[in-house]
């Protein structure tokens, strides 16, 4: 079709009716004889309403947080005058889910009833709570409330009770300096205002900088959590949730060290650090036949990666390919996927490689459709060997990637 010229325009202009005419896009106004006046107008009308719909929707998603927090805020308080100053809220909707500790003797039932009866809360859930041994004191001994480690994102709180100001300073500036894997600085708010000193009161040396350590272990792979000690029950709680079973095994392997150095000076663990929701679990049957077939196709056979490298080959993913078969038929079974290797190079190196080349399988997996939270990647570097390394047939029998169907 010829281009319109400017000439043709004013043509076509001039042969329109008066009405037409006058009805003309004033000058300066580009639009298009074809335009579309009613089409134009439901797009306009349909952005309007998407516009309202979103933001229809922010305000309410606000609007509920803000009274999850009112409740939140208004049921601790109700539990601290109660007597339960270890125990905190966390509000979904109207539902109320308790979380934390209680001495024993103490009545949780009341506790559950004093939430119930605030203003505003629908339901009170008290299985994330826990009773703890009440300890016999000594006579005129001080007792202080329990020390909270409390964060979420960046920021962390500390309330309880210290026996004196250096071992607040201690507690503030050891949280300042702790980092994250990747060198980060992981608190950039320190609050320490809710902490009381208690002259009299026991000295933390023994249990505080391990507190510390744990905290810096956990908040690492938790983006809101909590660590509750009570040194008068010997008890330390831990509080958080992941969303995947490799998140919560990966907190479990770097907290283990700090909570078996607290567990030496005479503490007791509680771990509530939640993982996903658990799948019905399999049969014993099909846990067998799964680890049957799996052991048969990779007998004599590795699953192959790049030198020194975590960087699957093609007859690595090959293989791979063909033990997802199996793997889809029997969904329902877990799968640990552990790493190991061969003792040439450092233990520190073999144990990193081996965990990245485990992760890597996961990862394959999962980019061919696989549920993530069915594996659990391990890695054990050149601790487990199965055959001699110090010739290279034996060393080729240790690189290797071994599958282990779970019951769980």
């Amino acid at each position: 079709m010829a281009r319109k010229t400017k000439t043709t325009k004013r043509l076509q202009q001039l042969d329109r009716t008066p009405a037409q005419r006058s009805s003309a896009a004033p000058p300066g106004f580009n639009a298009r004889v074809d335009d579309e006046p009613a089409a134009s107008w439901a797009a306009f009308i349909a952005g309007v309403v998407l516009i309202f719909i979103v933001f229809t929707a922010l305000a309410v998603f606000l609007g509920t947080r803000s009274v999850e927090s009112d409740l939140e805020a208004r049921s601790e308080q109700t539990l601290r005058f109660a007597g339960f100053g270890d125990i905190s809220a966390d509000a979904t909707g109207l539902a109320v889910a308790l979380k934390g500790q209680y001495t024993e003797g103490q009545d949780i039932a009341s506790a559950e009833q004093a939430v119930a009866a605030t203003t505003g809360v629908a339901s009170v859930d008290v299985s994330g709570v826990w009773e703890v041994a009440a300890t016999e004191l000594v006579s005129g001994e001080v007792v202080g409330a329990p020390v909270v480690f409390a964060w979420t994102g960046d920021a962390v709180t500390v309330r309880g009770d210290l026996s004196t100001e250096d071992q607040l300073v201690f507690v503030s500036d050891s949280l300042g300096a702790l980092e994250t894997t990747e060198g980060s600085v992981r608190f950039a708010t320190v609050d320490v205002g809710e902490v009381q000193i208690v002259e009299g009161l026991a000295s933390e040396d023994e249990w505080i900088g391990k507190s510390v350590a744990l905290v810096g272990s956990l908040a690492d792979g938790l983006e809101k959590g909590a660590v509750r000690i009570n040194p008068l029950g010997e008890v330390v709680t831990t509080e958080g949730k992941t969303e995947t079973r490799q998140e919560k095994y990966d907190l479990t392997v770097a907290s283990e060290d700090f909570i078996a150095a607290l567990q030496v000076v005479g503490f007791d663990l509680t771990d509530g650090v939640l993982g996903p929701e658990k799948p019905p679990p399999p049969t014993r049957e099909e846990v067998e036949e799964l680890e049957r077939t799996l052991a048969e196709l990779i007998e004599g056979k590795v699953v192959e990666f790049e030198f020194a490298s975590d960087e699957l080959t093609e007859v690595g993913t090959a293989l791979l390919d063909e033990l997802l078969v199996p793997l889809r038929e029997f969904s329902a079974v877990s799968i640990r996927i552990e790493g190991h290797a061969d003792a040439q190079g450092s233990p520190e190196r073999n144990l990193e490689l081996s965990f990245r080349r485990a992760r890597a399988v996961v990862g394959y997996f999962v980019e061919q459709g696989e549920d993530s939270n069915r594996f659990i990647a391990v890695g054990y570097g050149d601790t487990r060997p199965i055959a001699d390394n110090s010739t290279e047939e034996g060393r080729q029998k240790n690189r290797r990637i071994e599958f282990i169907a779970l019951e769980e």
